[in-house]
């Protein structure tokens, strides 16, 4: 064997590795991760309602000019309080009401000018305290409560608890066996700067939450000494709430074999806002012990294998999760299965019924008549018929239960329907031939024949094709019977328009229009009234002629003034009374005559009157507008002769009072 020596060559080139593992290893000690060596905050405790300084003062292993890149303080209420790149202010000052309420860490990060940050430790981390000003003294209360659970989900619910009513052992905040104490609790909502009323007893529930973490106050006072407590401070975090499964169906749902069923689902939040969500199906058979037949994922799911064998209901369940990984409770849906479905039948009766003229083979109608085609006639012998579909000459006319149409060419004509059941099932199609035959309006007249104040009208009608099947009579557009013949009374006279509309089998309409007068005579009797009689100069004497009764042509009024001159007066339209004026004092004698439309006038006096007007006259004249009541004589009386004299007074009496002067 050789013996081999190290020469020089060898020996430089170990010293060269020698260095430069030496100097990689004195490279990696002055690259290491910068440390913060302490931190203070003085004074540690505070009252935000009150102006003081705060003191914030740190020691690092880069606190220099030439190391130190960047720091950060930051606070776990207030986050980042304070920051930047010079080492002469990482020491500073900072107002206590410029800091929200509660238990802040403080912590301090620095970062060199390689950008190696510091690490978050003991040493980098002091506490701060801040109260709100609602704070007291401390001293021998125990502040001791929790709340549970401190992390839950919008919409359930948390107990807060202090002292004796805390679980699972109570937490005594006196000594005092029987203290007497107030409870004031409040809280401070994430994102908010004030504080918020919670409650006053010493345990209570809630949950009127919202989402976020926020921080809980309990401050106690003993009212027996008027002690206040230190606020007491915990954290609680409110998570989105717990989804609900929501199956878009009802409760129970039942189908038959083979039918495919499709189920919908969706998500929502507690204020019943959809949001996204995974859903998981489970399907059970739905009996005790029943076994898992399968699972299904999605929103939607189809289901199209479920049998009418034993059991014939299934348990569809439902869960979903949200994006946050929270699961809803189970949902479910109880699915009954039917025997498989039977095929509707349709059948097609039209109406009104066919001609009795035409019985042999095809049904037949008359041309422009109104025809009716139902489906009433269908069946779904497991169910119920929900759909229809009417055909002429191959072109769907109608989707309707019935189809309601009219013809006017005469031909024979086929019509089809095809009806669904409620399982989506089409039936076969059926049709039926139907004969369409002219028709023709039927004929109309009739009579009148008028006795006293009735009239009666008699139809003669006929058809040629078929018969005439209604009737309607009309007295000037006003319906007044429906029946063949009818009898009609009125008591106005005047001329009357009768009108006969007849309609054949066919539905098809003629009418005649015939004219006819009514005379209703009235006994003559001329009767006038009047106004009072003693006027004052100026005024109106009126004339009432509404009492009287016949035909009248027109009245005659004679105005004779006192200086013998005279003025006539026609009446013709005395609805309203007839009105004399008299402008001057004085006595004024009225011939008032009535004639008679058929130029026949009464017997004596029985169409005048003569009132006598006493215009602004002092004296008060008797006024005679009404006769005295005649004295009859008594019919035991033996003088008959006595009946004639005062009958003859009587006409006497009459003729005078009519005159009224």
């Amino acid at each position: 064997m050789e013996n081999k020596t190290v020469g020089p060559n060898m020996r430089y080139l170990l010293t060269v590795a020698f260095l430069l593992a030496l100097s990689l290893s004195l490279n990696e000690d002055t690259s290491a991760e910068p440390e913060v060596f302490m931190v203070s905050v003085d004074p540690p405790n505070v009252d935000n309602q009150e102006e003081q300084m705060v003191s914030f003062e740190a020691d690092c292993s880069i606190c220099n000019e030439e190391e130190l890149d960047h720091f950060y303080w930051r606070s776990s209420i207030d986050d980042v309080i304070a920051e930047g790149s010079d080492f002469f202010d990482i020491n500073f000052e900072m107002s206590s009401m410029d800091f929200s309420t509660g238990n802040h860490e403080i912590t301090l990060q620095v970062r060199d000018t390689d950008g190696n940050m510091s690490e978050i430790n003991d040493n980098s981390t002091t506490s701060l305290g801040v109260t709100d000003g609602h704070g007291g003294g401390g001293g021998s209360i125990d502040v001791n409560f929790d709340v549970a659970p401190p992390t839950l989900h919008l919409g359930e619910t948390a107990r807060f608890a202090a002292c004796t009513e805390m679980q699972p052992e109570p937490q005594p905040c006196v000594s005092d066996p029987d203290p007497d104490l107030s409870f004031d609790w409040t809280i401070l909502w994430e994102g908010e700067d004030e504080w918020s009323y919670l409650g006053d007893t010493e345990a209570f529930d809630y949950n009127d939450f919202e989402e976020g973490t926020h921080n809980v106050s309990l401050i106690i006072t003993d009212n027996s000494n008027e002690e206040v407590s230190d606020p007491g401070y915990l954290e609680i975090m409110v998570l989105p709430p717990i989804p609900i499964a929501v199956i878009d169906t009802a409760e129970q749902i039942t189908v038959k074999e083979g039918q495919t069923l499709e189920i919908s689902s969706h998500c929502e939040n507690n204020n019943a806002e959809v949001i996204d969500c995974e859903h998981s199906w489970e399907i059970w058979e739905y009996k005790d012990g029943g076994d898992l037949q399968f699972r299904l994922t999605g929103k939607d799911i189809v289901l199209n294998n479920l049998t009418n064998e034993d059991p014939n209901e299934y348990e569809i369940m439902l869960r979903t999760n949200d994006d946050l990984g929270t699961l809803s409770a189970w949902v479910n849906v109880i699915v009954t299965v039917n025997p498989p479905n039977e095929i509707p039948s349709a059948a097609i009766t039209i109406s009104p019924p066919e001609l009795k003229d035409y019985p042999c083979c095809t049904p037949s109608y008359y041309q422009n008549s109104d025809l009716t085609f139902s489906s009433s006639s269908s069946n779904d012998p497991d169910g119920e018929i929900v759909a229809y579909k009417w055909w002429f000459n191959n072109d769907l006319v109608s989707e309707d239960a019935n189809w309601l149409t009219s013809f006017n060419e005469t031909a024979i004509y086929q019509i089809k329907l095809e009806v669904q059941d409620d399982d989506s099932v089409w039936s076969t199609k059926v049709s039926t031939n139907f004969k369409i035959v002219s028709n023709s309006p039927p004929s109309v007249d009739f009579i009148i024949s008028s006795e006293g104040l009735s009239s009666t009208f008699t139809s003669t009608v006929s058809d040629v094709e078929g018969s005439v099947v209604a009737f309607e009579w009309f007295i000037d557009d006003d319906l007044i019977s429906t029946e063949a013949n009818t009898t009609w009374t009125t008591n106005q006279s005047g001329s009357y328009a009768v009108t006969l509309r007849v309609m054949d089998d066919g539905g098809l309409w003629s009418e005649v229009t015939k004219s006819f007068q009514v005379e209703i005579l009235q006994q003559k009797n001329y009767v006038a009234t009047f106004s009072s009689k003693n006027i004052d100069v100026g005024d109106s004497f009126t004339i009432d002629f509404t009492g009287t009764t016949g035909a009248v042509a027109y009245y005659e009024i004679i105005v004779n003034y006192p200086n013998g001159s005279k003025d006539t007066y026609v009446a013709h339209h005395t609805a309203n009374g007839y009105v004399i004026d008299f402008n001057r004092a004085g006595t004024y004698a009225l011939d008032i005559t009535v004639f008679w439309a058929d130029g026949v006038p009464q017997d004596g006096l029985a169409d005048w009157y003569g009132p006598t007007v006493y215009v602004g006259q002092e004296d008060e004249p008797v006024d005679n507008t009404q006769p005295p009541e005649v004295v009859e004589p008594d019919d035991s009386s033996p003088l008959p002769s006595i009946s004639v004299v005062v009958s003859l007074v009587t006409l006497s009496l009459l003729a005078v009072l009519r005159r009224q002067r």
